[in-house]
């Protein structure tokens, strides 16, 4: 109701306005400035949004409180254990008929457990395996991430340029529907010739709108990555990898250095040998060590004091159980790692395998080829308008000229995707 009530005075303030001058000021530049403010627009490189991502995305910023726990716990594993105060008085006595009376007996008593055979420093070693894991894990999350950042920002790109041909062709056969029209009034084209130009624009119109519909669904994407605002419209620059292409062999090594996962399953190899350091030092009881510095009224002396030293006799539990599945759990942790270490290997391959084959497909579209298409969609109006080709021949052509340019973008993503998938399976950015 009040949006009504803004248009109303607004075109009403408008007729009332004399200078035209003013007139024109309001009515373009106000519409355009309140539609600015509907939705920004940011241009960003690659590289602008990978360092967004680190600082920006919830999936990171809540994977650092995994980081945090695990310092939290390197913390209490290196806590000793707390005394036990103990108070123990005559409640009531018979003789006296007394409640509480402190006179006839009291004992304080001071307890304290000291763990050894090494559970102290296994128990904190343990924890600081663990928060080396939390910071692996951050790290695969980020790579994981970052594979996604990548291919939805290449993907945006190539959508974006279609758009822009699709937009491009669309325009030029406006120019050629525009001509046309003013030459069937003088009998110069004939009305089916005009209808079947208009045709073939509603399908190109068509194939657009898909394409905005792929590409407002990648921005989505990107956006929550980036979490940026729903009303942000995304412009990409278009990204050209300048590293040479690197070799395989070396590729395994730096896959062995720098892949999170891979790291973790050797670094769950430490955890188990030092959880079974652990089981083998709990097998070992604790000393329970007490001091009673005064005794009243229940011991042979009055006032007593005196020390209690008291142990568990690993008879029946010597944690037996505990220490063989420690043992199989590091088994199980080194074969998981080899295989984690051959599935590397083969991920590596078939992405610098797929890599090298979408580059050489990619070098087929030559700058002299794609200037020679540029060329031919440009004088294909021409030739149309001046009748050196038919109407055929002119879409036969914006057909050609729009197949050869959505196969570049779409061969220049997979090269792209596949440079991404590469140096996520090596978990470094071998090709940049």
């Amino acid at each position: 109701m009040y949006n009504l009530l803004f248009l109303n005075n607004y075109f009403s303030f408008l007729k009332v306005i004399t200078n035209k001058y003013l007139f024109v000021l309001l009515v373009v530049y106000f519409p355009l400035h309140v539609f600015s403010q509907i939705q920004d627009s940011l241009n960003l490189s690659l590289d602008e949004c990978k360092a967004i991502l680190i600082k920006e995305n919830l999936s990171v910023i809540a994977s650092h409180y995994d980081v945090d726990i695990a310092e939290a716990q390197v913390i209490q594993s290196r806590a000793w254990n707390n005394p036990v105060f103990n108070w123990n008085q005559d409640m009531y006595s018979v003789e006296k008929n007394q409640y509480f009376n402190f006179g006839n007996q009291f004992l304080v008593q001071i307890d304290i457990v000291f763990s050894i055979a090494g559970k102290y420093t296994n128990t904190v070693r343990l924890a600081k395996v663990k928060q080396e894991g939390s910071k692996l894990m951050v790290k695969d999350i980020l790579r994981s991430l970052m594979m996604e950042l990548n291919e939805s920002y290449n993907l945006l790109n190539s959508l974006q340029n279609k758009a822009l041909i699709y937009k491009d062709v669309s325009d030029r056969y406006d120019e050629v529907i525009s001509a046309g029209e003013r030459q069937l009034q003088v009998g110069g084209i004939s009305a089916n010739e005009l209808i079947r130009l208009r045709s073939e624009r509603i399908a190109l119109q068509t194939e657009a709108v898909q394409n905005s519909k792929d590409l407002y669904e990648a921005m989505a994407n990107l956006r929550v990555l980036l979490n940026l605002r729903p009303t942000v419209y995304i412009q990409t620059l278009k990204y050209i990898p300048t590293s040479s292409d690197p070799v395989l062999s070396d590729l395994f090594l730096l896959g062995e250095e720098h892949r999170a996962d891979y790291l973790l399953s050797r670094l769950n190899i430490k955890y188990q040998e030092t959880n079974l350091k652990l089981q083998k030092s709990l097998a070992v009881p604790d000393i329970n060590f007490g001091y009673q510095p005064k005794d009243r009224g229940s011991n042979y002396v009055r006032p007593y004091s005196g020390i209690e030293i008291g142990f568990e006799v690993p008879l029946f539990n010597r944690n037996i159980g505990n220490i063989k599945a420690s043992q199989f759990e590091i088994k199980k942790a080194e074969v998981e790692s080899v295989q984690k270490q051959n599935s590397l290997q083969n991920e590596i391959t078939q992405s610098y395998l797929t890599m090298l084959e979408a580059k050489k497909c990619l070098k087929n579209y030559t700058n002299i080829l794609l200037d020679q298409i540029e060329l031919l969609n440009k004088d294909s109006e021409i030739n149309y308008l001046k009748r050196n080709i038919n109407m055929l021949e002119y879409i036969d052509l914006k057909r050609i000229y729009i197949q050869n340019r959505m196969q570049f973008l779409e061969l220049d993503f997979q090269y792209l995707r596949a440079v991404n998938h590469l140096n996520f399976s090596v978990g470094l950015d071998v090709i940049k």
